[in-house]
């Protein structure tokens, strides 16, 4: 055999006993692609990055540490398997190589992987009721949730193919950990991705993808927040205020309407004649269905609530749109009744979601029972209504006390035991 001939079945021979591990992008999804003897296979990673971010010859991300990590990790997997596979004898197959890697090869490809259920969790159960249990909005957030779940699970475990069954309950509370210390949400958003990942179990355990949900005993307790609202006093100097500008005087009108009715902002920017009904004795009530999550709202007209819509009702604006009030876009009622409180030197800020607290507490605040004011608001629960929308205010506690001694005075005393 010739020098020559010897030299290229040396080269075959070494590349036969060769694995090249490749990084490429499709748009922004990561793949990985496995070559050997003129054979490859190519498969998602799970990650995404933007091309100007990936090193590809480094397997890198740059200011992604834990997706970098990952990355070299199952590069050097790669390598040492496709090794394994020389020294015992066998020949590579690199479909076993990748499964063996990625802790696939002994799983039923029929079950999907905690990723891959968490996304059909979410397509299934909201995205594909978007128009009908769901606004758009309430699925995005959601969406956020499913990404920050799939950024801890490749953060924590280095591994995108993590199996449901490899869950255990410490990873409820490593998820809020991982949610505070990366995201910097608060406690009760970050016990959300928790909850959520729970109902993700529940999930597989119906599609018998899982046998048990290992979070069934956690159970995080909430913080319970101080509830913004306005006093009786800053209601009256709202109540009080006159602007030249014709904008500033809609957007004060409609926050006070929503104080008297307890009306969220998606739902009165809707409000039209349909819904107000008039009962028998003459009194009327609003009955509208949540924008956000279809509960039905009753609330009772107050007389003031009443003159703001016949206030409005020959508006020219509020005629053309078939709407009972004028109501701008939610970022612009913030924007104005921002310069309102400064204007008032009302010491609260004004949202439009704080004219919805101010309802609530005021109401209880003035012996309503609880459930009434659930009913008003829309809520199934009232724990809801006491935890996120009642103000525990020291006027309130005083009053009632005072309200208790009159009663109490205005008994006879007990006769004198014979």
């Amino acid at each position: 055999m010739s020098k020559l001939k010897h030299a290229d079945t040396l080269a075959k021979e070494k590349q036969l006993d060769r694995l090249n591990v490749l990084l490429y992008l499709r748009g922004t999804n990561l793949y990985f692609r496995i070559l050997s003897n003129g054979k490859s296979i190519a498969f998602s990673t799970g990650l995404k990055c933007h091309p100007k971010k990936l090193n590809k010859k480094a397997f890198s991300i740059d200011g992604d540490e834990s997706s970098t990590n990952l990355l070299q990790s199952l590069r050097s997997d790669f390598q040492r398997t496709f090794t394994d596979f020389l020294l015992t004898k066998r020949t590579p197959d690199l479909r076993k190589i990748k499964d063996i890697v990625l802790k696939k090869l002994s799983a039923d490809p029929t079950i999907p992987t905690l990723i891959e259920c968490l996304e059909t969790f979410f397509k299934n159960e909201f995205e594909s009721l978007i128009g009908f249990d769901y606004e758009p909005k309430t699925v995005e957030k959601k969406r956020y949730i499913v990404e920050r779940i799939r950024q801890y699970v490749i953060a924590h475990y280095s591994n995108p193919h993590f199996e449901l069954s490899d869950l255990r309950l410490v990873d409820a509370q490593n998820l809020v950990n991982f949610c505070k210390r990366t995201f910097r949400h608060g406690h009760n958003h970050a016990v959300l991705h928790a909850e959520f990942l729970k109902r993700t179990c529940n999930y597989a355990i119906a599609n018998e993808w899982l046998d048990k949900n290992p979070f069934a005993f956690f159970r995080p307790k909430r913080e319970r927040k101080d509830v913004v609202s306005l006093r009786e006093a800053h209601i009256r100097v709202l109540e009080d205020a006159v602007f030249v500008g014709r904008e500033y005087n809609y957007v004060k009108d409609v926050f006070l309407f929503c104080c008297y009715t307890g009306l969220a902002y998606v739902d009165v920017s809707r409000l039209s004649g349909v819904h107000v009904v008039t009962k028998e004795d003459g009194s009327q009530l609003l009955k509208i269905k949540r924008g956000k999550n279809d509960n039905m709202c009753t609330v009772p007209l107050v007389p003031k609530a009443l003159r703001i819509l016949q206030k409005y009702a020959n508006n020219a604006d509020c005629i053309d749109k078939n709407r009972l009030l004028p109501v701008y876009a939610n970022q612009v009622m913030n924007r104005i009744l921002k310069e309102i409180q400064a204007i008032c030197k009302i010491p609260v800020r004004l949202t439009t979601h704080v004219a919805r607290k101010t309802c609530a507490s005021y109401y209880i605040a003035n012996n309503v029972p609880l459930t009434s004011v659930a009913t008003m608001l829309g809520h199934k629960k009232t724990s809801t209504t006491e935890q996120y929308y009642t103000e525990r205010t020291e006027e309130a506690v005083i009053r009632h006390i005072k309200e208790f001694q009159d009663r109490k005075n205005d008994e006879e005393p007990l006769s004198e035991a014979v």
